[in-house]
């Protein structure tokens, strides 16, 4: 089947290439303001809500006269960013409809406009891009050095947009490609509930525990110990904003800690659990099965280089890193002979519920979402174990799986529900 599918990496810039991608993302911010104000100017006059192919046409005008210096960045960036505010007006018409329906609570969110305080921002940049072992190719920008490589795929997929943006000081290029993979197995194994909760990320029927690394907690001694840094800094000095950056760092390594947790129990409870040893049969039969690559090693270039071949043993090297990336890949797809192994049905616990809240560390709402889209790649299904507000007990049906949430005894505390496994008989 043919999937969408994103890769992100860290980039190696250098302070020109730093200073271009700060160009972009301000190009992107001016853009979508002076949109957002063109939109609602032509709605207060003429009572339409105007395209983003036409303010693309008012911006390739204005660049003659009064914006000569968007010339200086790619012309995909500010007319991505106003695509992405017609979409923005369009999710506030369609929540606003919603609204009326009584189907969406909260507001129903109109597009603001763009400031630094939430940080320099990102751009999308489509058109020519070429992705390599150690570097990208973007337009306008050249060859980027890439912080991890061999990550990003370099053939056989079709890349269609690259986005540069901006965390903590570090810059990331998200790369949105359309690959094709084979159709996974259906999962016939037996379901499970999950249940999360505050001391594990998860715990399952199966007597499975994903553990909660608690990110933040183990971090907040040093956080608060920058926070009284960063206080004693006079404002507007350069020891404030290296303070402020060596803060922001902290906080984007107690989100990714998070994300590794999430990304790490999705793939425990969709995928197939091995032994050790079963692995290790695994791996042997997916290298029997790859061909030898070849690896090409390129001479150096100088006056003092010599022209010999690479050593051999430098070739083999980098021939099994090739294959070692091959079978890693190969090795986590689904297989028919594994779908006993996989639940066919994964359960998870509702947390929309007034009280059934985890602790910030756990990032429950991101788990639930991590695994439904992992359990459409590998072939399994979802469901969300819900309680009726006027209703003590509620029955969940699917499947012939019966779930039953019954909530604790004292009713003076906020409510919180759990999932009585046992009286699943999962």
């Amino acid at each position: 089947m043919l999937i969408t599918r994103g890769y992100r990496t860290q980039l190696d810039l250098n302070h020109q290439q730093i200073t271009l991608c700060k160009q972009h993302a301000g190009a992107v911010r001016w853009s979508w303001n002076w949109g957002l104000r063109r939109k609602q100017e032509v709605y207060q006059q003429e009572k339409r809500w105007i395209s983003a192919m036409e303010l693309h046409r008012e911006l390739n005008t204005l660049k003659q006269t009064e914006i000569p210096w968007m010339y200086e960045v790619s012309k995909a960036a500010p007319q991505e960013a106003l695509r992405d505010l017609d979409q923005a007006y369009r999710n506030f018409f369609r929540r606003c409809g919603l609204k009326k329906e009584g189907k969406w609570k909260g507001k129903p969110g109109f597009p603001k406009p763009k400031t630094k305080r939430k940080g320099v921002g990102s751009f999308r940049l489509t058109g020519s891009i070429h992705i390599y072992e150690q570097a990208i190719e973007l337009p306008r920008f050249g060859r980027l050095r890439l912080h991890e490589c061999g990550y990003l795929p370099t053939s056989g997929v079709a890349v269609l947009s690259a986005t540069v943006s901006e965390e903590a000081g570090r810059w990331f290029v998200s790369v949105q490609v359309s690959e094709q993979v084979p159709d996974p197995p259906q999962a016939s194994g037996p379901p499970i509930g999950v249940d999360t909760g505050i001391k594990t990320l998860a715990q399952c029927s199966d007597g499975r525990a994903i553990a909660n690394p608690k990110a933040l907690t183990s971090e907040l001694k040093r956080i608060k110990r920058l926070h009284r840094w960063l206080s004693r800094k006079q404002k507007g000095s350069k020891n404030r904003a290296k303070a402020r950056q060596k803060l922001a760092r902290k906080y984007a390594r107690v989100s990714h800690v998070r994300e590794d947790a999430l990304h790490k129990g999705t793939s425990q409870l969709t995928r197939a659990q091995l032994t050790p040893e079963e692995r290790e049969i695994r791996k042997a039969e997916i290298a029997a099965t790859l061909s030898e690559p070849k690896a090409k090693v390129k001479p150096k270039r100088g006056k003092r280089s010599k022209k010999e071949p690479p050593p051999e043993p430098l070739l083999k090297t980098i021939a099994n890193k090739v294959k070692a990336k091959q079978m890693k890949k190969l090795l986590r797809q689904a297989r028919t002979l594994d779908a006993q192994r996989r639940p066919a049905v994964v359960v998870l616990e509702d947390l929309h519920v007034a009280g059934m809240r985890t602790e910030p560390q756990a990032g429950s709402g991101n788990q639930r979402c991590r695994i439904r889209r992992v359990q459409a790649a590998n072939g399994l299904q979802n469901v969300l174990a819900r309680r009726k507000p006027a209703v003590g007990r509620s029955l969940v049906c699917f499947h012939q799986t019966v779930l039953w949430l019954q909530p604790y005894q004292r009713r003076d505390r906020p409510f919180r529900a759990h999932l009585c496994l046992r009286a699943s008989g999962l």
